[in-house]
């Protein structure tokens, strides 16, 4: 008996502590209620709880209580909506986590509360040294900073979160010095401060020995007006610039989208010491009408790496009188890489629209600028330094696919940029009352994955440099539209990805990979699209490498096995410190990288040859130019003399649309001076400027599609050994054909009275008026289309009509095999007579016009050519 008593009693005692446990666990994460209005029974004697039925219980007042406190993870602290408190600042203190974070939001009905101290040097959130913290829905107003992260000799705190805060005149009213620079008002700061290191970093821009304060803030739907600057990340926590061995820390993977701020009084967003971000839909209207002795900007990042802006928009940047200078839309400040811009409209600075400057003499490297619109750049009248679409400092990058709108006839470009590649943008002349529109977002590449399996190998992160693989094209040449790299979850980097040569290591094609926007594919690769497709020689080798950085990036080391879909794989390789190295040999990829392909048909095979004179005893011929062997010192064609001009060329017959050409001498024997030119029917016509002082054996040349039956190499200047002219092999290719010629084309109806014709939409002739297709009646909708037969892949559509009668409303449609499906949204309003259509690549047989609205003066639907592209 006394056997069983005991078995129960312990079975109870265990219950119990298990109770209290579980109890003592709820226990621990507690809310807290704060409520002045009127009626509310609050006290800050109180326990902090909804009001009792009984008024022994209920709400705070203010926020002394909250400022005495020292919260844990899961805890809430709850503002009433439609109060509103003044004269206080809120100082948050203790720790959450990222999955169980203290909430500091609002409660009950009306609109947000309000927290403004109006009082001079005020902050209104403090969160001093703390991490694990999520605030949402609150109204912040009348004070030097609206939330302030500080981080004074306090590293390593994870996660932040502002989400749905709107903050108002956080200003120099508030600010008793706001000439000094670590003084500014800001909507949200952070503020950090640690010992120098010692010694020094020499390397300022990685900074290898530099703290980290903050991993993981995210802002969110938070509106700003009238504040000094949006954002002031990065700034010393103490109220001046410091001591000497003072220094900041990293802030690292940020994520912001969807902020605003119209009135930015010095700069809409200043961001410092960024280690990994993503930025998206950034607003900053109306910027620069305060003193600001250190010069205004949209947005500002210095002493940054690895971030992304993506998209948003700068607008009205203005230099404010005592100053008169800078006024610039985006500051790439300096002592900083790996920082992307895309996607962005800028307009209307009076300043540059671009502004890649050298603070402390250390310009940004290997910065990214695409697909961005720059609009009535250079405004101020007074002042026309630093006024152009780009004003450069230095630096290295890439700029690419970029449109320039330049109402005030400024340059394109200024300054020094010898360290940039420039791919594909494009400048308009335009009137000052021009409204320019976003960018529309780049079309995704289309093509074969050359990698068709793989293995990936082991994660790391302790290389800065360039890696990848080195491959061989196959017997086929190959036209290529995109590069992609490994997506690896949590890089938010920007990785530019690029394609050289092997022979003399020359950049075939560069673009850069957004790791923290689109849809990787089924082998985990994203991609970005080349601004132009690059056609690469069968049986050539070539790297394509990726830029990595130890200090945040992680990627598969070449223990990555792929399979080719294309060639083979020689090795994976290495670019880094000036030096190539071939490593790991196999099917063996760094990354591992990627590109998207073509095959790709050399139109010089079958091709007749003949040549002004051969050296025929030494083996020679005219007909080996285009025999498909490049290799070897004979097996090509020598002129029989070494006066010149001479010239070897191919005849198709027919005409022939290229616009790529690739041509290989013998090493040690190169042809120094040529042209290459076409026969247009009367007469040889030059594909691009004549070429002098050639020592490479092998060169690619591209420039803008000609047509002709005949090809030839024109040599003003033989090899520097012996004096002939040599050519070895000579390529053609068209990269990128229009895929709308052959197609088989049908429509609803035609006008055919008038000479219309439904054939006429793929004829290549797109300038005349009755040289295409009309609709046979006025009532909509009507639609003509093409038909392959076999399925093609397109990402672009060049849709042509008649200037006076376009077609005003239509869609572009594809057949995939069982119904229409729309490539893109469908255009309404349409006064253009051409329309440049890019979208995500589709893959189907049939392509139509769907018109919905025919044109303005006569209401029938024309079409006068469709073309088809890859990209």
């Amino acid at each position: 008996m006394l056997k069983k008593w005991y078995v129960q009693s312990l079975l109870l005692f265990g219950f119990t502590i298990a109770l209290l446990l579980i109890c003592g666990g709820y226990a621990s994460a507690a809310s807290y209620y704060v409520n002045n209005l009127s009626g509310s029974n609050c006290s800050n004697s109180y326990a902090g709880t909804l009001s009792t039925s009984d008024g022994t219980n209920g709400p705070w007042c203010s926020f002394t209580p909250i400022n005495a406190t020292t919260f844990t993870a899961g805890d809430q602290i709850l503002l009433h909506n439609g109060a509103t408190w003044t004269g206080q600042t809120l100082t948050l203190k203790g720790n959450g986590t990222a999955t169980n974070p203290i909430l500091l939001s609002s409660y009950g009905s009306g609109s947000n509360p309000i927290i403004a101290p109006g009082i001079t040097n005020a902050t209104t959130i403090l969160l001093n040294g703390v991490g694990g913290w999520k605030i949402t829905n609150l109204e912040l107003q009348n004070a030097f900073e609206g939330i302030r992260l500080q981080y004074d000799h306090v590293t390593n705190k994870d996660y932040i979160w502002i989400e749905n805060v709107v903050i108002r005149h956080m200003n120099s009213s508030y600010n008793s010095n706001p000439s000094a620079y670590s003084h500014t008002s800001a909507g949200i700061s952070v503020r950090t401060l640690a010992d120098v290191s010692s010694p020094q970093d020499s390397d300022i821009v990685n900074a290898p020995s530099r703290l980290t304060a903050l991993t993981h803030l995210t802002i969110k739907s938070v509106s700003m007006y009238d504040c000094d600057t949006g954002t002031w990340f990065g700034i010393k926590a103490d109220s001046g610039f410091g001591g000497p061995n003072d220094a900041q820390m990293w802030i690292k993977k940020i994520t912001m989208q969807d902020v605003s701020i119209d009135g930015g009084g010095m700069w809409g967003f200043d961001f410092h010491f960024i280690d990994g971000g993503t930025f998206t839909n950034l607003i900053a209207r109306n910027v620069g009408t305060v003193t600001n002795p250190f010069g205004s900007a949209g947005i500002v990042v210095a002493y940054s790496k690895n971030a992304e802006f993506i998209g948003g928009e700068i607008s009205n940047v203005v230099r404010n009188p005592a100053q008169n200078y800078d006024g610039c839309g985006f500051d790439f400040e300096g002592v900083g890489k790996n920082i992307s811009l895309r996607d962005m409209n800028i307009h209307d600075t009076a300043g540059a629209g671009i502004f890649h400057f050298n603070n402390a003499n250390t310009p940004d490297v290997d910065t990214v600028i695409n697909n961005n619109v720059i609009s009535h750049y250079g405004k101020n009248t007074s002042n026309t330094s630093n006024q152009e679409g780009i004003t450069f400092a230095g630096g290295s990058g890439i700029v690419t696919n970029n449109i320039f709108n330049n109402s005030k006839s400024r340059s394109q470009y200024a300054g020094t940029y010898s360290g940039f590649t420039f791919i594909n943008n494009s400048v308009n002349t335009v009137s000052s009352s021009f409204v320019p529109a976003a960018p529309a977002a780049l079309a995704s590449p289309a093509g074969t994955s050359l990698v068709s399996g793989q293995t990936l190998g082991t994660l790391r992160n302790d290389y800065t440099g360039q890696v990848g693989m080195r491959f061989t094209t196959g017997s086929s040449a190959m036209t290529i539209y995109g590069l992609g790299r490994q997506f690896v979850t949590g890089n938010l980097n920007t990785h530019t990805v690029a394609l050289y040569k092997d022979s003399d290591k020359s950049q075939v094609a560069l673009c850069s990979v957004s790791t923290s926007t689109g849809t990787a594919d089924a082998l985990g690769y994203k991609y970005c699209k080349l601004a132009s497709a690059v056609t690469l020689s069968a049986n050539s080798s070539y790297f394509i490498v990726t830029a990595e950085d130890s200090s945040g990036d992680q990627w598969y080391n070449d223990d990555t096995t792929i399979s080719p879909s294309a060639g083979t794989i020689q090795t994976s390789g290495v670019y880094g410190g000036g030096n190539w190295f071939n490593s790991t040999a196999g099917n063996r990829n760094y990354g591992p990288v990627n590109l998207l392909y073509v095959p790709t048909t050399n139109l010089a095979l079958g091709a007749t040859a003949s040549a002004s004179g051969t050296d025929t005893a030494n083996g020679y011929a005219a007909s080996k130019i285009n025999d498909g062997l490049a290799s070897t010192d004979f097996n090509g064609w020598a002129s029989a003399s070494p006066v010149m001009p001479q010239w070897v060329q191919l005849d198709w017959g027919m005409n022939k649309t290229f616009d790529t050409v690739e041509l290989y001498t013998t090493t040690g024997y190169e042809t120094r001076g040529y042209q290459i030119q076409y026969w247009n029917g009367s007469s040889w016509v030059n594909c691009f400027a004549a070429v002098t002082g050639n020592n490479q054996a092998h060169r690619s040349h591209t420039f803008p599609a000609v047509t002709g039956s005949k090809i030839r190499i024109y040599v003003n200047q033989g090899d520097a050994a012996s004096s002939y002219a040599r050519v070895s092999e000579l390529e053609v290719y068209f990269a990128n054909p229009n895929l709308a010629p052959g197609a088989i084309t049908s429509a609803s109806g035609t006008d055919t009275g008038n000479g219309y014709a439904m054939s006429k939409i793929n004829d290549g002739i797109a300038s005349t008026d009755f040289n295409g297709w009309a609709s046979a009646s006025t009532v909509m909708p009507q639609w003509v289309q093409m038909d392959w037969g076999v399925n093609k892949t397109f990402s672009r559509v060049e849709l042509y009509t008649t200037s006076g009668y376009e077609t005003r409303d239509y869609q572009i449609q594809y057949w995939n095999g069982t119904s229409w499906i729309d490539c893109l949204t469908a255009i309404t309003g349409n006064t253009l007579a051409h329309r440049t259509h890019t979208f995500t690549a589709v893959t189907g047989s049939k392509l139509r016009v769907y018109v919905n609205q025919g044109d303005a003066l006569s209401s029938f639907a024309r079409v006068n050519e469709l073309e088809v592209y890859y990209n």
